[in-house]
């Protein structure tokens, strides 16, 4: 007769278990890793966006960007709460991922100045990525 002993199965799927249990934390780490780092770049062009087109003064008018949760908002005015409706873009946050340290931040036309000057914080569970706004405009992950 040939074939496998019930001992053997037994070993054989005790070590998939074994190795799947090490393997699938590492796996899911980098998943939410990978999430964290591809909203962060997506919320840092939004940002980016917000102030090239101040500066260029499309439209005539300040840029920025709000932040609620779920979702964040590129705008057309000088804050939210004055901003043209119709021009608004939304964009969905992932899952578990929030924004702390600021709800919005606007650039004037043609010199982009910043309403908020400082970090705010990414956050993905425990984990969590820093973008900076200088008094200059400049947005950058720290």
């Amino acid at each position: 007769m040939r074939g496998f002993t019930l001992v053997e199965l037994i070993v054989v799927i005790g070590a998939a278990i074994l190795i799947a249990a090490f393997t699938m934390p590492v796996g899911f780490r980098f998943f939410q890793t990978q999430r964290l780092d591809e909203a962060t770049m997506n919320i840092l062009w939004t940002i980016r966006r917000a102030n090239n087109q101040a500066i260029s003064q499309k439209n005539d008018r300040a840029y920025g960007v709000k932040f609620l949760p779920g979702l964040y908002t590129l705008f057309q005015g000088d804050s939210y709460a004055l901003r043209v409706l119709s021009y608004d873009e939304n964009f969905d946050l992932p899952v578990g991922i929030s924004v702390t340290g600021i709800d919005e931040v606007s650039f004037s036309k043609l010199n982009g100045t910043p309403s908020f000057i400082g970090a705010f914080s990414v956050n993905s569970g425990s984990d969590s990525q820093s973008v900076n706004v200088n008094v200059y405009g400049k947005i950058e992950k720290e």
